[in-house]
């Protein structure tokens, strides 16, 4: 059987996909090695963390969070839980539906949160660097029309 040329034009999608998986994986692994020995959380904490924060009041219910993250509601529990123990975040059942639960942060978790996003945003601009600032909007504008598209597909 003969190989596939995989550079030929046929083939631009699938290496296009490649370079973008290991692209977000090695970024991912680095802040997340960066997050866990300059802060007491984790990449995923962190993203939990920025997720309640930017909710209009600060209180989220689990199945929105799960939502939002693009996660199973057993990993948000999980994850939440584990924020619980690490005293930044509190979880409560709804008063109107105690099958309901909401999550916000504590004063603890907001100043974990405050001090965790100044030191990741300069972990991001060193980690995208080698893009010139005049190709960011372009990009921004086909990844946002990319993430809308993929939207719509049902997984």
């Amino acid at each position: 059987m003969k190989k596939k040329d995989v550079n030929n034009e046929d083939y631009k999608q699938l290496r296009l996909w490649v370079r973008m998986l290991a692209s977000s994986t090695r970024i991912s692994q680095v802040l997340n090695k960066r997050m866990k020995e300059n802060t007491p959380l984790t990449l995923a904490k962190f993203d939990v963390l920025v997720a309640i924060d930017r909710t209009p009041a600060g209180v989220i219910t689990m199945s929105e969070l799960s939502r939002m993250l693009l996660v199973s509601n057993a990993n948000t529990t999980g994850m939440v839980s584990r924020l619980m123990k690490d005293g930044f975040v509190g979880k409560w059942a709804l008063p109107t539906d105690r099958r309901v639960y909401s999550v916000a942060m504590t004063r603890k978790g907001r100043k974990v949160l405050k001090h965790a996003i100044v030191i990741h945003k300069g972990w991001v601009d060193e980690l995208l660097g080698n893009i010139a600032e005049n190709e960011f909007d372009g990009l921004i504008t086909l990844f946002s029309g990319l993430k809308k598209d993929l939207s719509t597909i049902k997984a």
